[in-house]
């Protein structure tokens, strides 16, 4: 059993280190394929590291590996000097999975027609206020997950659905106690009481997967631009609380 561990700890290390080193590789370059091979290898250094046994996580070893995946895309964010809050795409044409966008500037304006799979630094534009840092969202494979469950998309399905489908894998996985979401004027009031260790703290940039998934499904399932306004920790778990930006066609 020891020897196993062991094993499987290497090999979960030997995963982040790659993936940490080809993301940052890949954001010096400017290339988003190392970016997100890089990622994708932190996040699999993750999985490895925390399923204590099928469907279960362990808790420590989840806050530890996304503690370290969260902390190198917050370097990149203040590298950049990135004063927005992250905004949630739903899928499109261009982006056929959705995708996390970080403005440079707080008073923002998405130009969507101008993001792809292949860019990660929006720059060759003629406003400053459209420029900023496109990544792969970092909740993309638990919302696989979410959509697995429910054996369908949740494009167009709404917040009740994403509040049901998410709070039921997020338990099962041990990841979260329960997930609230209620509709406010103009956005989102989601609580979440997750079962690890959970710091806001640059959250509303770079969220951690649990949050993002939530985040990231919100604008599937509306079809609108979704933006993280806030998240805190209150006694009743972390609240975050979102505005929705309108549809892709309105940011086209």
């Amino acid at each position: 059993m020891e020897l196993e561990l062991n094993a499987k700890n290497a090999a979960s290390a030997l995963l982040a280190v790659i993936g940490g080193a080809t993301a940052i590789t890949g954001a010096i370059r400017g290339d988003v394929g190392l970016i997100n091979i890089g990622l994708a290898g932190l996040f699999l250094g993750a999985v490895v590291f925390t399923f204590k046994s099928p469907g279960y996580v362990h808790r420590e070893g989840f806050e530890a590996v996304m503690k370290s995946y969260r902390k190198l895309l917050l370097k990149m964010v203040e590298d950049l000097g990135l004063e927005g809050k992250a905004v949630y795409i739903p899928p499109y044409e261009n982006l056929p999975e959705g995708g996390t966008f970080i403005p440079l500037r707080e008073d923002f304006e998405p130009s969507l027609g101008k993001l792809d799979s292949e860019t990660v630094f929006l720059t060759n534009v003629s406003n400053e206020r459209e420029m900023g840092l496109s990544i792969r969202p970092t909740g993309l494979e638990l919302v696989r997950e979410f959509e697995d469950f429910f054996e369908g998309p949740l494009d167009g399905t709404g917040a009740e659905t994403v509040e049901s489908v998410a709070g039921s894998v997020l338990r099962a996985l041990n990841l979260a106690k329960t997930v609230y979401i209620e509709e406010v004027d103009g956005g989102f009031r989601i609580v979440v009481r997750p079962e690890f260790q959970c710091s806001p703290e640059g959250c509303d940039q770079v969220a951690c997967p649990v949050c993002s998934s939530i985040m990231l499904s919100l604008a599937k399932a509306t079809g609108r631009l979704t933006v993280t306004e806030s998240i805190e920790r209150k006694e009743y778990g972390i609240e975050v609380r979102a505005r929705t930006l309108g549809g892709v066609e309105e940011w086209m």
